[in-house]
């Protein structure tokens, strides 16, 4: 389970800096609630990004993108409405999935809006 953790702290390592690369300013990393957690929240010119990060390495049988389930959506959406109240942020926001892939010391990376 600890390799299984610090994969995924790795992997919203390397998504923050993508992000911060890319001019995003992060507001919270790793908030918990009830419901689930939120991975990475993020600002650029006042618009709210929510990140689900998933990090796998080696040959898996199935896609990181089919973790993210519906349920899961709507859980990352409550949290979200719980952190936005509590830190007077914006309702509204935006939701991606950011995949990383690590095979043979690469990595691949894909993004997707959700």
């Amino acid at each position: 389970m600890l390799y299984k953790k610090s994969l995924g702290q790795y992997g919203e390592q390397i998504a923050l800096r993508y992000y911060q690369k890319r001019g995003y300013k992060l507001i919270i990393q790793n908030y918990f609630s009830r419901y689930g957690e939120l991975d990475l929240v993020l600002v650029k010119n006042k618009q709210i990004l929510v990140v689900e990060v998933k990090t796998r390495y080696g040959k898996q049988f199935s896609w990181p993108e089919e973790s993210i389930s519906n349920k899961k959506i709507n859980n990352i959406y409550i949290t979200y409405q719980l952190l936005a109240r509590q830190e007077k942020l914006s309702e509204f926001f935006y939701l991606e999935a950011f995949i990383i892939e690590i095979n043979d010391k690469i990595a691949k990376i894909r993004r997707y809006q959700i």
